[in-house]
């Protein structure tokens, strides 16, 4: 479900910083990659250590959402563990919504060593009460980045009940605000702000 195209303001949203918190979902497979991409080096950095220092310059409130808290001590965040095991990254949002005190969460996957601070930035501000605002360049919506508010946790929790595991089918249910890569500032629909790192020739 969406609307005409309405443009973010810095004082859109308010202060966002205290409505939303930082999410970096990092219990995937990363049956692709091989091992746990999360941990793996991206110029000189772990990749969901690149994920983390940007987020840190955002949000006052941040969690990471992995079921082997001890590999990620070094990052120094509040952790939790999936509810449902198995069960992708709509387990991963279950876990994020139930734990934070935020009315937001901004959700994202610990694979985009490119995030682009600003962009965030303008998806916490999109005006409008919505269930999730994600990117939606031509090159296809983003739901791993994107915010999600805890009034959804009911459908999500009703969705993995049912065994539907697919994020992209519950959005089918909520109110959705899809941003443009003009909206979102970008010039490019194809924006390294976007890029995953699925395999270790990506790196």
């Amino acid at each position: 479900m969406t609307t005409a195209a309405i443009m973010p303001t810095e004082a859109a949203a308010g202060d966002f910083t205290e409505a939303t918190a930082g999410v970096i979902l990092a219990g995937g497979k990363s049956s692709r990659f091989g091992s746990n991409k999360a941990l793996a080096h991206y110029r000189g950095r772990p990749l969901v250590a690149r994920v983390a220092a940007v987020l840190e310059e955002i949000f006052s409130e941040r969690l990471l959402v992995t079921n082997t808290p001890a590999d990620y001590a070094f990052l120094g965040w509040p952790m939790t563990g999936d509810l449902v095991l198995n069960a992708g990254p709509l387990g991963g949002i279950q876990a994020a919504l139930r734990r934070i005190d935020a009315p937001r969460a901004f959700v994202v996957a610990c694979d985009m060593p490119h995030l682009n601070g600003a962009v965030i930035r303008r998806l916490c501000r999109c005006p409008g009460d919505w269930d999730v605002i994600l990117p939606a360049p031509t090159t296809g919506p983003e739901p791993l980045h994107a915010v999600y508010h805890r009034r959804i946790l009911p459908a999500v929790e009703a969705a993995l009940a049912r065994g539907e595991g697919k994020l992209s089918l519950l959005l089918q249910e909520l109110r959705v605000r899809r941003m443009t890569a003009a909206e979102l500032g970008l010039a490019a629909a194809s924006d390294p702000a976007f890029t995953n790192i699925n395999y270790r020739e990506d790196l």
